[in-house]
């Protein structure tokens, strides 16, 4: 390994020492090697330009920086083992870089001591944040797939579990007619189960749902056409200008709303329906309208207690759902997602 000194050279040995996953890792290693060498040279920078600051900003959120981040999080390297090795060279080099740049006023060592610590320091928010976002990432990947998985099993198991109950039905009421009550009675049967099988169908392709590579309000459209493809009754608008969600944030919105829109095909079926996609400065905004039958939203009727999952989940991504209805009015039911753009 290559260093610009024997100093700095026996101070990454003592760094390695103090965290011996470096020294066991080739990658780990030279990712110290390259970011000790461009600390000390933007240090270095900073002192000759005169900077007497040591502010670290979102100005130094940049991919190099987000890289390290990133690679420390694929190798389970948590942001604070980072910081304690920063502490180790910042303390450790400080007096031989005020010899390096031959401070020797008062004022040449402060400034010294800031153009070491910004050159040292502002790796560290980006690599917190690449970390983060590293790891929000793979919770959101395993999120998805255990989604895929229950929609799996919802498809090829309770489904087909259902549907093979519909046929026993059928070919009883065939095969040996009963009672005309009895008859009556294993009608309702079934008219619960095809009800039941159609849930589970839609909730499948719901769990199976993915945003993907689109934008949110591209897939929320493909999606719902699967779902509801001989609804001639719903439409779709966009204004403002369409930006990608984070993977994270876009997959739990889909899901809000394609649930929005499922209770609505459930609790109003001939309903006229408009879903609004409005991108704001602010804000995005995704309002489901339907003109159908209004109810209480703070009553736990049929069907309504998936209004506090919901919302849960329009949590989990920094939004806010609110619901508008009243059964004593014909203006129907207003679900609508509200998005901060600061979280986008």
């Amino acid at each position: 390994m290559q260093y610009p000194s024997a100093h700095l050279a026996a101070i990454a040995e003592q760094i390695r020492a103090q965290f011996p996953e470096l020294a066991d890792d080739p990658v780990l290693t030279q990712n110290l090697v390259d970011n000790v060498t461009s600390m000390i040279a933007e240090a270095h920078a900073r002192y000759a330009a005169g900077a007497a600051d040591s502010v670290v900003s979102n100005t130094y959120l940049d991919p190099e920086h987000l890289a390290t981040g990133s690679l420390h999080a694929e190798h389970a390297q948590h942001p604070a083992g980072a910081m304690l090795a920063a502490e180790m060279l910042f303390d450790a080099y400080l007096p031989l870089f005020v010899e390096e740049v031959g401070a020797e006023s008062t004022a040449d060592v402060l400034r010294a001591t800031r153009a070491l610590h910004a050159g040292i320091w502002s790796r560290f928010p980006a690599g917190a944040v690449a970390y983060t976002e590293a790891l929000r990432q793979r919770v959101t990947t395993a999120h998805l797939d255990s989604r895929t998985q229950i929609a799996r099993d919802l498809h090829d198991r309770v489904a087909h579990g259902i549907l093979a109950g519909l046929q026993r039905l059928d070919l009883v009421l065939l095969t040996d007619p009963p009672s005309a009550e009895r008859a009556a009675q294993l009608d309702d049967a079934a008219r619960l189960l095809r009800g039941a099988l159609g849930d589970v169908q839609d909730l499948a392709v719901s769990l199976h749902a993915r945003v993907g590579d689109a934008l949110l309000d591209d897939a929320l459209a493909r999606h719902a056409r699967d779902l509801f493809p001989d609804d001639d009754r719903l439409s779709f608008r966009a204004t403002g200008t369409p930006e990608q969600l984070p993977n994270w944030q876009a997959e739990e919105a889909l899901t809000i709303l394609l649930e929005a829109l499922t209770n609505r095909r459930k609790h109003a079926p001939d309903s006229t329906a408009e879903v609004h996609f409005a991108w704001t400065p602010a804000a995005l905004v995704v309002t489901v309208a339907d003109d159908g039958p209004g109810f209480d939203p703070d009553a736990d009727a049929d069907g309504r207690l998936g209004q506090q999952t919901m919302r849960e989940r329009a949590a989990v991504i920094g939004a806010r759902l609110d619901v508008e209805s009243s059964p004593s009015t014909a203006s129907g039911t207003t679900v609508r997602l509200t998005i901060p753009r600061g979280t986008l």
